[in-house]
């Protein structure tokens, strides 16, 4: 926080007071989510002991692709060294992993895949509003003030831009028994909310689908109604984990874990005083990587595993809201 106060007009005190969000990571030039998203696929696999050439489908979930076309699920697929597979690219941006687990469960479940990689991976570095000398402040490449006219750009984009992280995460499933992996899942779509949070230029409505005239208006940078996308965050997310459970006659409160997508720490606080449990089992790691889209869930969740809340047993239930918007749950309990 204190290195983007010198780009910016902020504070530690404003954006850890508005977010919850202490520190973040970027990636370098040239590395896009492709190649975190490779990285993490093949920890992954290392990790469950699986061989690549076992892997029978990969599904991808991203809103910040390496390019427009084609989409990450191929290139990742290929760069993790995964056979001509099937390959899946969702857009369902913070929720993107959230459905990424439950087409994998669901291909799973009806044998037409045996082992699944789910990846989220997100390079947003790309669409902050930085100049060159805001990067090399924060890269220690320019020890000069930065330049006013970047310093103003990047104080327009304070509210969202002090949000975002780079980073990815990867889950292998294969087919289990009837009682353990994922048990339940609902997941919900409704595009009445889609200015809650959207980019409005570059796209195909536009004739060119990128212009000038787009970049210099800001509409490739997220546009936000950050009240009401709290509001509808924490009255989603709650009722999309109490439909989840009860659909396997259970309750939000037979959840050891809720892992939650850590778009603000007062959503996070909310959801769990919506449910009714203690801060403990709604945990959170937003301060550590800030906002990290689809690679949130799987971050987190690795996080809660290392730390042993994720034990052989466990009713873990996934939750998240994103862009669209769309939003859901799921209730897993750890074999």
């Amino acid at each position: 926080n204190a290195q983007l106060a010198e780009v910016m007009d902020t504070s530690d005190d404003w954006i850890r007071s508005r977010t919850g969000v202490e520190r973040r990571r970027y990636a370098e030039p040239g590395v896009g989510s492709v190649e975190l998203g490779a990285r993490a696929v093949r920890a992954a696999l290392a990790d469950a002991d699986v061989d690549p050439e076992e892997v029978d489908l990969l599904v991808s979930a991203t809103m910040t692709p390496d390019v427009f076309a084609p989409a990450n699920a191929p290139l990742i697929q290929h760069a993790a060294g995964l056979g001509p597979i099937a390959a899946y690219e969702l857009r369902q941006q913070c929720a993107g992993f959230l459905y990424g687990l439950e087409m994998a469960n669901s291909l799973l479940e009806t044998g037409r895949a045996s082992v699944a990689v789910v990846v989220g991976a997100e390079v947003h570095a790309g669409y902050l509003p930085f100049g060159p000398t805001a990067w090399g402040r924060l890269r220690g490449t320019h020890a000069g003030p930065v330049d006013p006219d970047e310093y103003a750009k990047a104080t327009e984009g304070r509210a969202w831009a002090v949000l975002f992280g780079d980073g990815a995460g990867a889950a292998v499933l294969r087919r289990g028994g009837a009682d353990e992996g994922f048990l339940a899942g609902r997941l919900f779509s409704d595009g009445a909310h889609h200015e809650l949070i959207h980019v409005p230029g570059i796209g195909f409505r536009h004739q060119p689908y990128i212009d000038a005239a787009q970049l210099e208006a800001g509409m490739c940078e997220p546009h936000m109604n950050g009240m009401e996308l709290f509001r509808q965050a924490v009255r989603a997310m709650p009722e999309a984990l109490v439909a989840a459970t009860g659909a396997v006659g259970l309750t939000p409160d037979d959840l050891d874990v809720v892992v939650a997508h850590q778009a603000n720490a007062r959503i996070v606080a909310a959801v769990a005083n919506q449910l009714g449990v203690s801060d403990d089992v709604v945990p959170g790691n937003i301060a550590a990587h800030g906002n990290t889209t689809a690679a949130t869930l799987p971050i987190l969740y690795h996080e809660l595993r290392e730390a042993g809340r994720t034990a052989s047993g466990s009713l873990v239930g996934f939750t998240a809201f994103g862009a669209g918007a769309h939003w859901g749950a799921s209730v897993y309990r750890t074999p």
